[in-house]
């Protein structure tokens, strides 16, 4: 990212290459935030509290919602099997997870990922996200979805 977003203008990464497919966010926080002020804050936050830009991310509308739809977010033998599975209609914990984050975007809320790659950096990014109504928080692990808030509760 390259800083904090204008309130008028708080779309997604402008550093982000449309054309390249979604994947997935190992090693990362996933959160939602509802307004552009929320954002703001969180961005603010996790760039003072230690974080990189480079290491915070956030996605928002109907085209990045699209884009994360048309994904299965990996690739080889498991993105084919997902893409089967999304397509006959069986879900699994990583599809709905990726459904609910889709879904915040189309409702032009904000999915904000912070890259969390030890336990630290991801106690205190999960911090950093609470105290400013980040809500729907996940961490991705390689194998595993960790929810650190419930997905039903806001």
């Amino acid at each position: 990212m390259t800083g904090v977003p204008d309130h008028h203008d708080a779309t997604s990464d402008p550093r982000k290459n449309p054309q390249e497919p979604v994947r997935y966010p190992t090693n990362h926080l996933l959160a939602v935030v509802d307004t552009p002020e929320q954002l703001t804050a969180v961005v603010s936050a996790l760039t003072e509290g230690g974080f990189l830009e480079s290491e915070v991310e956030f996605r928002s509308g109907a085209v990045d919602a699209d884009q994360l739809g048309a994904s299965a977010g990996r690739g080889g033998l498991t993105g084919l099997v997902l893409r089967f599975a999304e397509r006959i209609g069986v879900a699994d914990e990583e599809l709905e997870t990726k459904y609910r984050y889709e879904q915040a975007m189309r409702e032009n809320r904000f999915v904000v990922s912070v890259a969390a790659p030890t336990e630290e950096r991801k106690t205190r990014a999960t911090q950093l996200l609470r105290e400013h109504g980040a809500h729907t928080i996940a961490f991705m692990g390689a194998h595993t979805i960790e929810y650190i808030t419930s997905p039903n509760n806001r």
